[in-house]
């Protein structure tokens, strides 16, 4: 295991992962068994900004109220929202990413988080999601996601690489 880094696993056993050992971690138990969505959210560093740099690991289970699918999670997070689009949004294209199962999928987005998120006069932060969509092996599926704001973004990709690596699927 990389230093500063500590095996975590998820309520259910859906998947194990090394994350960052000194990374805040909120795992909504109780939302998740009701929603069948298994999930860690990492909180790492703040932007000079005041946006947070994420990394989330999720599990939606094949009777997801939502996402029953890779495809239609791709759908819905892969391009824009015509209903719901923020000027300035990227998204680039899906490929292939081999981690944890040769069908893995990846994309990355430009986006922004808006500080503080439910104030009047909110600021635009730019930020780089990198996400990987893992099909399961029994049904269901991950998504590991790389939440980064732009001036924290190169310097902590190394990090949510190593969580990829140490990422193990259970289904």
């Amino acid at each position: 295991m990389p230093a500063g880094f500590e095996e975590f696993t998820s309520d259910g056993a859906f998947f194990t992962a090394q994350v960052p050992k000194d990374w805040d971690k909120n795992e909504a138990i109780s939302e998740g068994r009701l929603n069948r969505e298994f999930s860690v959210n990492l909180k790492g560093p703040r932007s000079k900004d005041g946006a947070y740099l994420r990394i989330s690991i999720i599990f939606y289970a094949e009777d997801h109220s939502r996402f029953k699918t890779v495809e239609k999670y791709l759908k819905l997070n892969a391009r824009p929202d015509p209903t719901l689009a923020i000027k300035g949004e990227t998204y680039g294209p899906i490929t292939p990413h081999v981690v944890a199962h040769p069908q893995a999928k990846k994309f990355e987005r430009r986006t922004f988080d808006f500080i503080p998120p439910h104030g009047t006069d909110p600021k635009k932060v730019p930020v780089y999601e990198y996400r990987v969509v893992v099909p399961g092996r029994k049904g269901g599926f991950y998504a590991l996601i790389y939440h980064a704001p732009e001036d924290l973004k190169d310097g902590n990709l190394k990090i949510f690489k190593k969580v990829l690596a140490g990422f193990k699927p259970a289904r």
